[in-house]
């Protein structure tokens, strides 16, 4: 039995939901891979670090609290991990303007320029691998994928995402614009 077999037998029937749900999720991995390999080959960060420095520059600037919450971890945790990323002039600490009793995090020009070096690595990669597939399916993907980004941000919380964006921008790119 092959490991498709395999996989079919163990998982029972899939169809619809569960079939295009297996998919996705295999896709997913291999964009997980290749920014895996990215950050290996491109970035002295670690993942840790690396997901933090996106957290930051996804929804923030944010305040410790909601930082940890965003990465499901304690704030001391949280804490220890920013302190790194001020160090190497990743992020920055400031008073928040709305308390004298929390600071702001938010990521520096540094940071930037990190989080920027790193998404061109990943989309070499994944410029290597649509160069394998003809153009119409090339276009299909895009268009599936930028529709499933969409869908997926419905279910996030107001404030904390970008749907209104274009898909193809990030905060990065609409600071420098």
């Amino acid at each position: 039995m092959n490991t498709d077999e395999a996989r079919d037998t163990a998982a029972g029937p899939r169809n619809g939901l569960a079939e295009a749900a297996w998919r996705v999720e295999e896709a997913s991995l291999a964009l997980v891979e290749m920014t895996l390999d990215a950050v290996a080959e491109d970035s002295d960060l670690s993942v840790t670090q690396l997901r933090v420095l996106l957290a930051v520059d996804r929804h923030g600037p944010l305040n410790l609290s909601a930082l940890a919450a965003h990465l499901a971890v304690s704030v001391s945790a949280a804490g220890r991990l920013v302190a790194r990323l001020d160090d190497a002039g990743l992020l920055t600490r400031l008073l928040s303007p709305h308390s004298r009793r929390e600071i702001s995090i938010d990521v520096t020009a540094a940071g930037h320029r990190a989080i920027g070096h790193l998404r061109a690595a990943r989309r070499r990669r994944i410029a290597a691998a649509l160069t394998r597939l003809p153009p119409g399916t090339r276009r299909a993907l895009a268009g599936a994928l930028t529709e499933f980004t969409a869908a997926a941000r419905t279910g996030e919380e107001p404030g904390t995402g970008h749907a209104s964006d274009p898909p193809y921008t990030d905060r990065t790119t609409r600071r420098n614009q």
